[in-house]
């Protein structure tokens, strides 16, 4: 489908990608187009894969976590993609990276106090297809938040 995604296709995404609650009649307007086609194309959109979901953007201090760290983890090969899966429901988890070398995934965890980034850690560790972790608590930030 991308070989297929045209300047219109192009600029919704944009617009979405932007604010992802932007109306199909505002998009019109900008676009120039009527608010069917553009609902039509975001429905084609949708299903060919090209827009994979829409999520809410949340500011950096939105949910001021007390304690943050990084875990690496090493994950078996054949269950890494199920360990990712299971890891996005365990909510204190903000943001999951796949790396090379000597882990395979690196996930910040954000919570409130250090017993509720035990929990979430427990819960991390506990899950199938992960073989090992190193925990680093960020103790404080030299540059940017």
């Amino acid at each position: 489908m991308n070989d297929y995604l045209d300047e219109k296709d192009r600029r919704i995404i944009a617009i979405l990608q932007k604010d992802g609650r932007a109306s199909v009649a505002d998009m019109a307007k900008e676009l120039s187009l009527t608010r069917a086609t553009v609902s039509k194309r975001m429905d084609r959109l949708v299903e060919a894969g090209v827009i994979s979901g829409f999520t809410a953007v949340l500011r950096k201090d939105a949910f001021n976590s007390k304690i943050r760290g990084w875990v690496t983890i090493r994950s078996f090969a054949t269950k890494e993609e199920k360990a990712i899966t299971k890891m996005k429901l365990i909510p204190e988890i903000a943001k999951i990276y796949t790396t090379n070398g000597k882990w395979d995934i690196a996930a910040e965890i954000q919570a409130e106090d250090l017993e509720s980034f035990d929990a979430a850690l427990s819960r991390l560790r506990a899950i199938d297809g992960i073989e090992e972790t190193e925990t680093s608590l960020l103790l404080s930030s030299r540059i940017g938040k």
